[in-house]
């Protein structure tokens, strides 16, 4: 008789969660959000925690490259681009024949010029850092790029980016337009602005325009400012993510030859 009252007893009250659990779900209640950040390290391990796993692998794109001096235009080219995780990015420089181009890879960037290497150096690409690879590198690989970049990331803020809510991190002033600091899209985690400052030389790039295409957001259109004169505009199409990639086409060795 005991046994009986307290299995009845058991269904009552996995059913009353049940239905409490139902009706918060029918009144549109979301779970809880993460905490709010204290400084960058806490906004790249939240980067990291959101897409880990969803973000894509391989990027292929072209893209138009506007430059601009004095606020006109002085040539158009088109580039050829694509992405690996983590860290490689090969881009040619008006199609492969031209034999122009760069290669990024391993914390390098490789200079090329009629199919010839004219110049190798250790770079951090901030950009390809900060859009693709923070969510394949672990967040402690990120951190010490970031450092080795002079972001502070022991300094952080919130402001509004072209209407939505944004991380500032590397300054506690919004406003400051010459402190190394990368914004971030406070809801969806993704990079939005990122401006470094180089002996003096402030450069301000915004990722725009972002798109939504085979469940994966994208940026479409970034600017590149110097000391806020805008010197080159990058417009992407024929955007794919190509599920496998031959990995040769990052090696320097074979530049001439790469195609995709």
């Amino acid at each position: 008789m005991r046994k009986r009252n307290f299995t009845t007893t058991s269904v009552y009250v996995v059913l009353l969660l049940l239905i409490s659990g139902l009706v918060l779900s029918c009144s549109g209640s979301k779970p809880s959000q993460a905490s709010t950040p204290t400084d960058g390290t806490a906004v790249i391990q939240q980067m990291y925690d959101r897409w880990q796993n969803k973000w894509y692998p391989n990027f292929a794109f072209e893209q138009k490259a506007i430059f601009y001096k004095d606020d006109a235009i002085t040539k158009e080219e088109v580039w050829q681009e694509i992405y690996s995780q983590p860290g490689n990015l090969h881009i040619r420089f008006n199609g492969f024949e031209s034999g122009n181009g760069v290669i990024f890879k391993a914390d390098s960037v490789y200079n090329f010029q009629g199919n010839q290497l004219k110049a190798k150096q250790h770079t951090i690409h901030p950009l390809v850092l900060l859009s693709f690879d923070v969510y394949f590198y672990t967040p402690a690989t990120t951190i010490a790029k970031l450092k080795e970049l002079n972001f502070d990331l022991s300094k952080i803020t919130e402001a509004k980016w072209q209407g939505r809510d944004a991380y500032v991190i590397g300054t506690t002033n919004p406003n400051d337009s010459t402190t190394s600091q990368f914004w971030v899209d406070k809801e969806r985690l993704y990079v939005v602005r990122v401006l470094t400052n180089n002996k003096g030389v402030a450069r301000d790039v915004e990722i725009n325009n972002y798109k939504e295409m085979e469940n994966y957001w994208v940026a479409t259109e970034i600017l590149f400012k110097t000391d806020g004169k805008l010197t080159l505009k990058e417009e992407y199409y024929n955007i794919s993510f190509p599920k496998s990639v031959d990995m040769s086409i990052y090696n320097p060795e074979k530049f001439a030859t790469a195609r995709w």
